[in-house]
């Protein structure tokens, strides 16, 4: 099942650097997910600097939220998870009887 997940900096980490080894932890991180298949899509967002929308592929709610918790950024405080809605096909594009 997909899901989309958006992920943002904690408010009071907004203005607080990131250690260099931390990101390349958290880069590691999602390109193993990538390559696990569970992220599909990752973009970085224009409305919340520091955060990301994904498209991610997973048996459960449970298990994207626990996925995402285990970001090195969200174990160290600075992401949060702000949404994590299943996804549907769209009936727009299926045949019309």
């Amino acid at each position: 099942m997909q899901f989309l997940a958006l992920v943002s900096r904690r408010p009071d980490k907004a203005n607080a650097p990131v250690p260099p080894d931390l990101r390349e932890a958290e880069f590691e991180t999602v390109r193993g997910y990538f390559m696990d298949r569970f992220v599909q899509q990752i973009w970085l967002r224009g409305d919340a600097a520091g955060g990301a929308s994904m498209i991610v592929e997973a048996a459960s709610l449970e298990e994207v939220a626990e996925k995402l918790d285990a970001l090195p950024l969200a174990r160290a405080g600075f992401l949060q998870t702000q949404l994590i809605s299943p996804l549907r096909p769209y009936s727009g594009f299926a045949p019309r009887s």
